[in-house]
């Protein structure tokens, strides 16, 4: 039986990481991985690993040409810093997203997954929220994501790419580098180790949901088993929906170490309500079971603990 040839770009990313650990155990697959660094975090004897420029479409049409299957976790951005520079969004994600896109149209790629946006692309909720809800993003991360789907249809349309979207919610686990800004959980962690003192903007009553990065990567993983010629749209997030506060108060039963609670003013960029329905993706996987997240908490807690206590 012939492997498929599976690209993941962004591989040395948090959830790169953990998607090219879960691929790896496959069989019939070909895991080639695609960063912006020199390097690869993995052994190079057991990966195909090469450095990428997204507008290089010159060398991408010979790094591609062979690729079935591409998972694009690429985000250059985050919500706070594009809300101050809306530029920057277009400049780092749309246009080089675009040119990739353009590059691999004229290739025999047979699908894109792509990693969008839950919290972002809806805007603010009122109510559990499926697919088909209408999309209101208000920050500029949120439409470019929202931006990104939409040409992704328009590629399915012109180029027969399909596509598969994952929405994601708000991922915690092992390995996250919250120095770019994101990971509410594994930053509370950071903070309760080291400084002993947990910052919230606003009065911490903004819901959201969360979900482990291995969970992410096992559900990523739908898209290798499924029909190849089809596209969907998944909200990919757990049961666990909490406010921030609900958030603290586990982290008061997973930490050892005692910390404060300081609130401060909330950030514009924040979205204050997201309740997510992930009916469509359980349907989609079978015998899949969450990691319950005081579980998932306290591993990335005492991998924490051991790994980066270097971090002030």
């Amino acid at each position: 039986m012939s492997s498929t040839n599976v690209a993941i770009i962004g591989s040395n990313g948090f959830i790169g990481r953990h998607l090219t650990n879960f691929l790896s155990l496959k069989n019939n697959i070909q895991v080639h991985l695609f960063g912006r660094s020199s390097e690869s975090i993995f052994d190079r004897s057991s990966f195909n690993y090469k450095k990428i420029n997204l507008l290089n479409s010159i060398q991408n049409a010979e790094y591609f040409k062979n690729i079935d299957i591409i998972y694009y976790l690429v985000s250059e951005t985050i919500p706070a810093n594009s809300w101050e520079n809306p530029l920057i969004d277009v400049e780092k994600n749309l246009i080089p997203f675009l040119t990739f896109a353009e590059c691999i149209s004229k290739l025999n790629v047979k699908k894109i997954v792509y990693l969008s946006s839950a919290g972002t692309v809806y805007g603010t909720t009122h109510k559990k929220v499926d697919e088909n809800y209408n999309k209101n993003p208000f920050s500029p991360y949120g439409i470019t994501k929202l931006a990104i789907e939409n040409f992704l249809m328009y590629y399915e349309k012109k180029h027969k790419i399909n596509c598969d979207i994952y929405r994601i919610s708000n991922v915690y686990g092992e390995g996250q580098d919250t120095t770019k800004g994101l990971g509410l959980i594994n930053t509370f962690l950071e903070k309760s180790i080291v400084d002993h003192k947990i910052k919230i903007f606003g009065d911490g009553n903004n819901l959201r949901n969360y979900i482990y990065v291995k969970d992410v990567a096992q559900l990523l993983g739908l898209s290798l088993t499924a029909d190849v010629n089809t596209s969907e749209t998944y909200n990919l997030s757990s049961n666990d929906t909490l406010t921030i506060n609900q958030i603290v108060d586990l982290i008061k039963t997973t930490v050892s170490e005692p910390f404060q609670v300081e609130y401060v003013d909330k950030r514009e960029s924040d979205n204050t309500t997201i309740d997510l329905d992930n009916t469509k993706i359980l349907k989609a996987v079978t015998n899949f079971n969450f990691t319950p997240i005081k579980q998932g908490m306290t591993e990335t807690y005492n991998f924490i603990k051991n790994n980066f206590l270097w971090r002030k």
